[in-house]
Protein backbone atom coordinates (compact mmCIF):
# COMPACT_ATOMS: atom_id res chain seq x y z
CA UNK A 1 0.00 0.00 0.00
CA UNK A 2 2.66 2.44 0.63
CA UNK A 3 4.71 1.50 -2.71
CA UNK A 4 1.22 2.61 -4.11
CA UNK A 5 0.70 5.91 -2.39
CA UNK A 6 4.46 6.74 -3.42
CA UNK A 7 4.11 5.91 -7.07
CA UNK A 8 0.54 7.95 -6.83
CA UNK A 9 2.66 11.02 -5.65
CA UNK A 10 4.86 11.04 -7.58
CA UNK A 11 2.26 10.25 -10.99
CA UNK A 12 0.58 13.41 -9.85
CA UNK A 13 3.68 15.48 -9.52
CA UNK A 14 4.91 14.71 -12.94
CA UNK A 15 1.27 15.61 -14.57
CA UNK A 16 1.98 18.70 -12.48
CA UNK A 17 5.49 19.56 -13.49
CA UNK A 18 4.78 18.81 -17.13
CA UNK A 19 1.58 21.24 -16.49
CA UNK A 20 3.97 23.90 -15.28
CA UNK A 21 6.36 23.30 -18.18
CA UNK A 22 3.79 24.28 -20.69
CA UNK A 23 3.07 27.41 -19.43
CA UNK A 24 4.86 30.08 -21.27
CA UNK A 25 4.60 33.79 -19.43
CA UNK A 26 4.35 36.70 -21.23
CA UNK A 27 7.45 38.62 -22.07
CA UNK A 28 7.64 41.87 -20.08
CA UNK A 29 9.76 44.79 -21.34
CA UNK A 30 11.00 47.84 -20.02
CA UNK A 31 10.10 51.78 -20.78
CA UNK A 32 13.09 53.42 -19.99
CA UNK A 33 13.08 57.14 -19.85
CA UNK A 34 14.52 59.23 -22.73
CA UNK A 35 15.99 62.59 -21.22
CA UNK A 36 13.83 65.31 -22.38
CA UNK A 37 15.52 68.20 -24.81
CA UNK A 38 13.05 70.95 -22.76
CA UNK A 39 15.34 73.76 -21.66
CA UNK A 40 13.13 74.46 -18.90
CA UNK A 41 11.52 71.87 -17.11
CA UNK A 42 9.21 73.50 -15.52
CA UNK A 43 7.43 73.16 -19.20
CA UNK A 44 7.06 69.71 -18.70
CA UNK A 45 4.48 69.96 -15.86
CA UNK A 46 0.69 70.49 -16.23
CA UNK A 47 -2.28 71.32 -13.91
CA UNK A 48 -4.75 68.53 -14.88
CA UNK A 49 -3.79 66.85 -18.03
CA UNK A 50 -6.01 65.20 -19.56
CA UNK A 51 -5.29 64.25 -23.11
CA UNK A 52 -2.08 63.59 -25.09
CA UNK A 53 -1.81 63.05 -28.70
CA UNK A 54 0.44 63.29 -31.89
CA UNK A 55 0.98 63.97 -35.20
CA UNK A 56 4.12 63.16 -37.58
CA UNK A 57 6.43 65.72 -35.72
CA UNK A 58 4.83 66.89 -32.51
CA UNK A 59 2.95 66.16 -28.97
CA UNK A 60 -0.10 68.16 -27.70
CA UNK A 61 -0.94 67.98 -25.01
CA UNK A 62 -4.21 69.29 -23.45
CA UNK A 63 -4.45 70.98 -19.86
CA UNK A 64 -8.62 71.19 -18.28
CA UNK A 65 -7.55 73.30 -15.25
CA UNK A 66 -5.23 75.56 -17.65
CA UNK A 67 -7.28 75.45 -20.48
CA UNK A 68 -5.09 75.30 -22.98
CA UNK A 69 -3.24 72.99 -25.63
CA UNK A 70 0.75 73.10 -25.12
CA UNK A 71 2.85 72.16 -27.99
CA UNK A 72 6.17 69.58 -27.87
CA UNK A 73 8.90 68.11 -30.17
CA UNK A 74 8.69 64.44 -30.38
CA UNK A 75 11.87 64.59 -28.51
CA UNK A 76 10.15 66.70 -25.34
CA UNK A 77 11.11 70.48 -26.52
CA UNK A 78 8.22 73.10 -25.82
CA UNK A 79 7.49 74.61 -29.04
CA UNK A 80 4.68 76.93 -28.12
CA UNK A 81 0.87 76.57 -26.67
CA UNK A 82 -2.42 78.38 -27.77
CA UNK A 83 -5.85 78.48 -25.86
CA UNK A 84 -6.88 80.60 -22.65
CA UNK A 85 -10.51 79.98 -20.53
CA UNK A 86 -13.36 81.65 -21.85
CA UNK A 87 -16.24 81.11 -24.27
CA UNK A 88 -15.40 82.35 -27.26
CA UNK A 89 -13.86 80.62 -30.68
CA UNK A 90 -10.44 79.11 -29.12
CA UNK A 91 -11.36 79.41 -26.13
CA UNK A 92 -12.16 76.60 -23.39
CA UNK A 93 -13.56 75.51 -20.08
CA UNK A 94 -13.22 72.31 -18.57
CA UNK A 95 -12.02 70.72 -21.87
CA UNK A 96 -12.45 66.83 -21.31
CA UNK A 97 -10.21 65.48 -24.76
CA UNK A 98 -8.69 65.95 -27.97
CA UNK A 99 -8.40 64.20 -31.40
CA UNK A 100 -6.40 64.81 -34.74
CA UNK A 101 -7.52 64.46 -38.40
CA UNK A 102 -4.68 66.02 -41.06
CA UNK A 103 -4.23 69.47 -40.34
CA UNK A 104 -6.87 70.21 -37.96
CA UNK A 105 -7.32 69.71 -33.90
CA UNK A 106 -10.96 68.19 -32.55
CA UNK A 107 -11.63 69.63 -29.18
CA UNK A 108 -14.36 68.42 -26.70
CA UNK A 109 -14.76 71.76 -25.16
CA UNK A 110 -16.70 70.37 -21.71
CA UNK A 111 -18.49 72.97 -20.21
CA UNK A 112 -18.87 74.90 -22.96
CA UNK A 113 -20.66 71.97 -24.26
CA UNK A 114 -19.68 71.64 -27.34
CA UNK A 115 -17.06 70.76 -29.89
CA UNK A 116 -14.38 72.93 -31.44
CA UNK A 117 -11.90 72.46 -34.76
CA UNK A 118 -8.87 74.57 -34.52
CA UNK A 119 -6.16 74.22 -36.90
CA UNK A 120 -2.59 73.48 -35.19
CA UNK A 121 -2.22 76.86 -34.34
CA UNK A 122 -5.15 77.16 -32.53
CA UNK A 123 -7.22 79.25 -34.85
CA UNK A 124 -10.78 78.57 -35.22
CA UNK A 125 -11.88 76.67 -37.77
CA UNK A 126 -15.53 74.93 -36.99
CA UNK A 127 -17.65 74.02 -34.09
CA UNK A 128 -20.98 73.02 -33.01
CA UNK A 129 -22.73 72.72 -29.83
CA UNK A 130 -24.08 69.29 -27.87
CA UNK A 131 -26.56 69.01 -25.51
CA UNK A 132 -24.61 67.17 -23.09
CA UNK A 133 -21.14 67.61 -21.45
CA UNK A 134 -18.60 66.26 -23.90
CA UNK A 135 -16.18 63.66 -22.80
CA UNK A 136 -14.69 61.66 -25.46
CA UNK A 137 -13.76 62.80 -28.99
CA UNK A 138 -12.95 60.71 -31.94
CA UNK A 139 -12.42 62.33 -35.60
CA UNK A 140 -12.81 59.61 -38.05
CA UNK A 141 -13.68 62.44 -40.79
CA UNK A 142 -14.38 65.55 -41.35
CA UNK A 143 -18.07 64.54 -41.70
CA UNK A 144 -17.56 61.48 -39.18
CA UNK A 145 -16.57 63.29 -35.50
CA UNK A 146 -17.97 60.77 -32.76
CA UNK A 147 -18.60 61.90 -29.38
CA UNK A 148 -18.59 59.98 -25.95
CA UNK A 149 -20.32 61.15 -22.77
CA UNK A 150 -20.89 60.36 -19.31
CA UNK A 151 -24.63 59.36 -18.99
CA UNK A 152 -26.65 60.45 -15.55
CA UNK A 153 -27.78 57.97 -14.53
CA UNK A 154 -31.40 58.98 -13.37
CA UNK A 155 -33.78 58.02 -16.20
CA UNK A 156 -32.54 54.62 -17.29
CA UNK A 157 -30.04 53.35 -20.03
CA UNK A 158 -28.59 56.27 -22.81
CA UNK A 159 -26.49 55.92 -25.76
CA UNK A 160 -23.00 56.91 -25.03
CA UNK A 161 -21.84 57.33 -28.69
CA UNK A 162 -22.90 60.17 -30.80
CA UNK A 163 -21.87 60.70 -34.40
CA UNK A 164 -22.06 64.07 -35.94
CA UNK A 165 -21.11 66.15 -39.31
CA UNK A 166 -19.34 68.99 -39.13
CA UNK A 167 -22.18 71.38 -38.46
CA UNK A 168 -23.57 69.64 -35.61
CA UNK A 169 -26.14 67.14 -37.54
CA UNK A 170 -26.20 63.70 -35.36
CA UNK A 171 -25.55 61.21 -37.68
CA UNK A 172 -26.10 58.06 -35.03
CA UNK A 173 -25.79 56.71 -31.88
CA UNK A 174 -24.64 53.89 -30.43
CA UNK A 175 -23.61 51.41 -27.23
CA UNK A 176 -26.15 51.49 -24.22
CA UNK A 177 -24.97 52.60 -20.87
CA UNK A 178 -24.74 50.65 -17.79
CA UNK A 179 -27.54 51.17 -15.91
CA UNK A 180 -28.49 50.12 -12.14
CA UNK A 181 -30.04 52.55 -10.73
CA UNK A 182 -27.25 54.35 -8.26
CA UNK A 183 -25.94 56.77 -10.03
CA UNK A 184 -23.06 57.38 -8.29
CA UNK A 185 -22.15 53.46 -9.18
CA UNK A 186 -22.88 54.38 -12.64
CA UNK A 187 -20.90 56.99 -12.88
CA UNK A 188 -18.06 54.84 -12.38
CA UNK A 189 -19.29 52.21 -14.34
CA UNK A 190 -19.67 54.30 -17.75
CA UNK A 191 -16.43 55.58 -17.80
CA UNK A 192 -14.99 54.66 -21.64
CA UNK A 193 -12.37 55.47 -23.92
CA UNK A 194 -12.28 55.74 -27.70
CA UNK A 195 -9.40 55.04 -29.92
CA UNK A 196 -8.87 54.74 -33.69
CA UNK A 197 -7.71 52.37 -36.02
CA UNK A 198 -7.33 52.35 -39.69
CA UNK A 199 -9.74 54.32 -41.85
CA UNK A 200 -12.92 54.97 -39.85
CA UNK A 201 -12.98 52.07 -37.49
CA UNK A 202 -12.41 52.58 -34.21
CA UNK A 203 -12.82 50.90 -30.79
CA UNK A 204 -14.69 50.90 -27.95
CA UNK A 205 -13.56 50.12 -24.17
CA UNK A 206 -14.69 50.20 -20.94
CA UNK A 207 -12.53 51.17 -18.25
CA UNK A 208 -14.19 48.85 -16.00
CA UNK A 209 -16.51 45.71 -15.30
CA UNK A 210 -16.27 44.40 -19.34
CA UNK A 211 -12.90 42.56 -20.29
CA UNK A 212 -14.55 42.90 -23.86
CA UNK A 213 -13.21 45.19 -26.30
CA UNK A 214 -15.23 46.49 -29.24
CA UNK A 215 -14.11 47.49 -32.95
CA UNK A 216 -16.81 49.69 -35.01
CA UNK A 217 -17.21 51.01 -38.21
CA UNK A 218 -17.57 54.36 -39.08
CA UNK A 219 -21.45 53.91 -38.90
CA UNK A 220 -21.56 52.69 -35.42
CA UNK A 221 -21.90 48.96 -36.51
CA UNK A 222 -20.18 46.61 -34.40
CA UNK A 223 -17.58 44.83 -36.70
CA UNK A 224 -16.23 42.45 -33.81
CA UNK A 225 -16.00 42.02 -29.90
CA UNK A 226 -12.41 41.01 -29.32
CA UNK A 227 -13.04 39.30 -25.17
CA UNK A 228 -9.60 39.76 -23.38
CA UNK A 229 -8.39 37.16 -21.78
CA UNK A 230 -8.82 36.13 -18.61
CA UNK A 231 -5.21 35.88 -17.78
CA UNK A 232 -5.67 39.65 -17.16
CA UNK A 233 -6.29 39.85 -13.65
CA UNK A 234 -8.81 42.79 -12.69
CA UNK A 235 -9.00 44.48 -10.03
CA UNK A 236 -11.87 44.39 -7.78
CA UNK A 237 -12.86 47.17 -5.40
CA UNK A 238 -16.05 47.91 -3.53
CA UNK A 239 -17.68 51.82 -4.79
CA UNK A 240 -19.91 53.65 -1.67
CA UNK A 241 -23.62 53.91 -3.33
CA UNK A 242 -26.45 56.38 -2.89
CA UNK A 243 -28.07 54.17 -0.72
CA UNK A 244 -25.15 53.42 1.54
CA UNK A 245 -24.43 50.04 0.29
CA UNK A 246 -21.17 49.10 -1.27
CA UNK A 247 -21.22 47.18 -4.87
CA UNK A 248 -17.76 45.71 -6.17
CA UNK A 249 -16.60 47.19 -9.49
CA UNK A 250 -13.52 45.50 -11.13
CA UNK A 251 -11.16 47.68 -12.87
CA UNK A 252 -9.91 46.91 -16.79
CA UNK A 253 -7.55 49.99 -17.64
CA UNK A 254 -6.94 53.50 -16.18
CA UNK A 255 -6.00 54.69 -19.70
CA UNK A 256 -5.12 52.93 -23.00
CA UNK A 257 -3.92 53.40 -26.64
CA UNK A 258 -3.81 51.30 -29.84
CA UNK A 259 -1.07 50.92 -32.35
CA UNK A 260 -0.43 48.73 -34.79
CA UNK A 261 -3.18 46.36 -34.37
CA UNK A 262 -2.43 45.93 -30.91
CA UNK A 263 -4.17 47.56 -27.59
CA UNK A 264 -2.46 48.85 -24.66
CA UNK A 265 -4.24 48.95 -21.21
CA UNK A 266 -2.65 50.93 -18.55
CA UNK A 267 -3.44 47.95 -15.90
CA UNK A 268 -4.31 50.34 -12.51
CA UNK A 269 -2.89 49.51 -9.04
CA UNK A 270 -4.37 49.17 -5.50
CA UNK A 271 -3.38 52.20 -2.97
CA UNK A 272 -2.77 51.32 0.58
CA UNK A 273 -6.70 51.77 0.92
CA UNK A 274 -7.47 49.35 -1.54
CA UNK A 275 -8.91 51.90 -3.79
CA UNK A 276 -7.39 51.58 -7.70
CA UNK A 277 -5.17 54.66 -8.74
CA UNK A 278 -2.86 55.06 -12.04
CA UNK A 279 -0.39 51.96 -12.23
CA UNK A 280 3.15 51.50 -13.45
CA UNK A 281 2.62 48.41 -16.37
CA UNK A 282 0.70 48.15 -19.45
CA UNK A 283 -0.49 45.06 -20.44
CA UNK A 284 -0.03 45.07 -24.59
CA UNK A 285 -2.99 43.05 -26.21
CA UNK A 286 -2.86 41.77 -29.87
CA UNK A 287 -6.15 41.39 -32.15
CA UNK A 288 -7.24 38.28 -30.17
CA UNK A 289 -7.46 39.30 -27.04
CA UNK A 290 -4.17 37.56 -25.68
CA UNK A 291 -1.75 39.34 -23.27
CA UNK A 292 1.34 39.63 -26.14
CA UNK A 293 3.71 41.41 -23.64
CA UNK A 294 3.85 43.64 -20.43
CA UNK A 295 5.57 47.31 -19.85
CA UNK A 296 7.06 48.28 -17.08
CA UNK A 297 7.26 51.48 -15.91
CA UNK A 298 9.74 53.42 -13.42
CA UNK A 299 6.67 55.48 -12.56
CA UNK A 300 3.04 55.64 -12.55
CA UNK A 301 1.14 56.96 -15.27
CA UNK A 302 -2.03 58.42 -15.78
CA UNK A 303 -2.38 59.20 -19.69
CA UNK A 304 -0.30 56.95 -22.94
CA UNK A 305 0.04 57.30 -26.55
CA UNK A 306 2.14 54.70 -28.53
CA UNK A 307 3.84 55.45 -31.65
CA UNK A 308 6.29 52.35 -32.39
CA UNK A 309 8.28 51.46 -29.36
CA UNK A 310 7.63 55.09 -28.07
CA UNK A 311 5.24 55.60 -25.10
CA UNK A 312 4.42 59.42 -24.76
CA UNK A 313 2.87 59.95 -21.61
CA UNK A 314 1.57 62.03 -17.91
CA UNK A 315 2.95 60.36 -14.87
CA UNK A 316 1.04 60.66 -12.19
CA UNK A 317 2.92 64.35 -10.90
CA UNK A 318 1.60 65.66 -14.50
CA UNK A 319 4.74 65.29 -15.82
CA UNK A 320 5.33 64.84 -19.45
CA UNK A 321 7.60 61.85 -19.71
CA UNK A 322 8.82 60.00 -22.94
CA UNK A 323 9.84 56.02 -22.89
CA UNK A 324 11.69 54.28 -24.97
CA UNK A 325 10.90 50.30 -24.58
CA UNK A 326 13.29 47.52 -24.04
CA UNK A 327 12.66 44.08 -24.34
Amino acid sequence: MKNTRVFFFLLIFASLSFSFQKVSPQPHGAAIEIKPEAKNIDSLYFSRPVAIVYDENRLFVLDSEDEEIKVFSKSGAFLYSFGRKGQGPGEFQMPTDMDILSDEIFIADGANLRVQVLDKKGNYRAGFKTLYWPQRILALEKERIVLGHLPSGLSGQEKVLHCYNSKGGLLWEAVESYFSGDSVYDLMRNRIFIRKQGPGDFFFIRSSDDRIVRRMNKDGALIKEIKVTEDLHLNKIAIPTRSGQRKELLGFCWNCAVDAEKFYLLIPQFTAEKDLEPGRQIAVIDGEGNIAAFIDFPVAMTRIAVEGDRIYGLDSEARLRIFAVKN
